[in-house]
């Protein structure tokens, strides 16, 4: 069996919800140029913007996640679309940068609480054989939500700048769709008399019965899987046009080839996944990266560095989407979406990071050792997935 009935609803419904997880980190991006005449601020400032909107995710992680286990993963994803929704049509109503830090951070509380319920789901509905390739596709729609984002920015940008985030609140019909696709979370069996408080789900569920190791290791695991991801894709385009002489022309499809190779990663290492194993799965899409990175240190054509970049994109969201099955496979079925999307969100901490510090690196040793720096973060990444089981294959835990 490839999994229950729900499956195919479930999948296309967690695609489109994750789509707009993305599309919101995105636009502030894009439209970050625009912020920083508006608002009047400096280079730092706009990205405390961002640093604002991790920190959200990372407090939305908890909250949804206890959410999710406790009221169901449907009404957990319904909630946060609505929440997202709400957050990115209120553009209109602030107007200073402390407004904006606000938003962003309560705008990030709702993204941070989608990934977790998202990979439960999957979990639920797709069978183990299945379970890599299902949550892989799920999470690729984190390289369409980018595309989507820059093709609205070229559209609206130069007409009112405010639209870019008011497309955002089509996640608050997208909700209705979830509430209509998804089914209800099963009821979990009552437990025995005087024993009402097991039933609840709490902050340290997920540091007990003997799951603080796997939950400090996976959350490891992300943080150096996002550290990676923000370290390449953000210093790259500059690095190719600093040291290696390609045009800010040139470049401006670049992040549009990386996208390409990001979608067709998600679904080749999903397919890997399925066939020999999630942590091999991973090791297998960290190593790629970790030689795609290097190879931009020692050749120097421009045109190949540029057209390398849907090799780069192909390993560098590879681990993403196999983390969803891994994650929920690590941890007990009733603490799936908060144990997930807690050590993804806490990941973060990466993505706040790697940026700052590649860049500081690249100051002052050039660019090149900053990227070196990056292949050797992967590699780390390798040997902490070996301090983790395989799971592909084993008896899922439905005991917490």
């Amino acid at each position: 069996m490839s999994g229950t009935k729900h499956r195919w609803p479930v999948l296309w419904a967690s695609f489109m919800t994750y789509l707009f997880d993305s599309y919101d980190l995105i636009v502030l991006a894009i439209a970050m140029p625009v912020l920083l005449k508006v608002l009047n601020i400096s280079l730092p400032e706009g990205g405390l913007l961002g640093s604002a909107t991790m920190l959200g995710a990372m407090a939305g992680s908890v909250l949804f996640g206890l959410i999710a286990e406790n009221a169901g993963r449907r009404f957990a994803l319904v909630l946060a679309l609505i929440w997202l929704g709400v957050g990115m049509g209120a553009v209109y109503f602030v107007q200073t940068w402390g407004q904006w830090m606000g938003l962003r951070l309560l705008t990030g509380i709702a993204i941070g609480g989608i990934w977790g319920p998202c990979a439960a789901l999957i979990a639920a509905h797709w069978s183990p054989r299945y379970r890599g390739r299902a949550a892989s596709f799920v999470f690729s729609s984190f390289a369409v939500g980018a595309v989507l984002a820059s093709l609205v920015g070229r559209w609206v940008l130069r007409v009112e700048w405010q639209w870019l985030f008011v497309a955002g609140t089509l996640s608050i019909p997208a909700a209705l769709a979830v509430l209509r696709l998804v089914p209800p979370d099963p009821v979990r069996a009552a437990p025995a008399a005087g024993d009402a408080a097991k039933v609840r789900i709490g902050i340290g569920s997920i540091f007990s019965g003997g799951l603080a190791r796997t939950t400090f290791l996976a959350t490891l695991v992300s943080i150096v899987n996002l550290a990676g991801y923000w370290g390449a894709a953000f210093w790259i385009p500059t690095f190719l046009t600093q040291e290696r002489g390609l045009s800010l022309t040139t470049m401006a499809g670049f992040s549009f080839v990386m996208y390409i190779g990001m979608f067709l990663g998600f679904q080749a290492f999903g397919l890997l996944a399925d066939w020999i194993g999630r942590r091999r799965a991973m090791i297998a899409a960290f190593a790629t990266i970790a030689v795609a990175v290097a190879v931009y240190i020692v050749v120097r054509h421009p045109m190949f560095l540029f057209w390398w970049g849907i090799v780069v994109g192909f390993g560098l969201c590879g681990s993403g989407g196999v983390l969803g099955a891994y994650y929920a496979e690590l941890f007990p079925e009733q603490v799936r979406a908060y144990a997930g999307g807690f050590c993804w969100n806490m990941g973060r901490i990466g993505a706040v990071l790697a940026p700052y510090t590649i860049g500081h690196i690249g100051k002052a040793c050039g660019l090149q050792t900053g990227l070196a720096v990056t292949s050797v973060v992967y590699l780390v990444g390798v040997a902490v997935l070996f301090l983790l089981p395989e799971t592909f294959g084993r008896k899922e835990k439905r005991e917490a």
